[in-house]
């Protein structure tokens, strides 16, 4: 078996090579995202040099926000022999709503916690024997 083995890499070679812990390949191929070219009896993991494009596409995409289902999806488009970039734009465009979202959610809260530290930096501050802990969180509305 050892002659099948030319060309291919171990999966520490491949984290080493990709900057990924070999926990995240193993999990990356749990998930279906990943498989090794071949596996021992010993259960090493080998994996093609075309894998490294693979989770350096893997890793862009997270970085970019995409969670590792959405980049399942987009993998299933391309294996079928669709371009996944439809697709990408889609999700891409989900995401910018949901940050807006996000933003809009943020805003508010930073509203609120300065709202609460001027109003709170008026008064005296709460004493250990008091039934509050802290006057400013105290009068958070929810």
């Amino acid at each position: 078996m050892e002659s099948n083995l030319k060309g291919l890499l171990k999966i520490g070679e491949i984290s080493k090579i990709t900057s990924t812990a070999v926990s995240a390949l193993r999990y990356y191929e749990e998930i279906g995202l990943l498989k090794p070219a071949w596996k021992s009896g010993a259960k090493y993991r080998y994996y093609k040099k075309d894998d490294i494009q693979l989770i350096v596409f893997i890793k862009k995409a997270q970085n970019i926000g995409f969670t590792l289902d959405e980049i399942k999806l987009i993998l299933s488009e391309r294996s079928s022999g669709k371009s996944p970039c439809p697709k990408v734009r889609d999700l891409a465009q989900r995401k910018i709503t949901e940050l807006r979202e996000k933003i809009k959610d943020l805003k508010l809260i930073e509203r609120d916690l300065k709202r609460y530290i001027l109003n709170c930096c008026q008064e005296e501050d709460s004493k250990p024997h008091e039934s509050n802990v802290c006057k400013m969180i105290d009068k958070v509305k929810i």
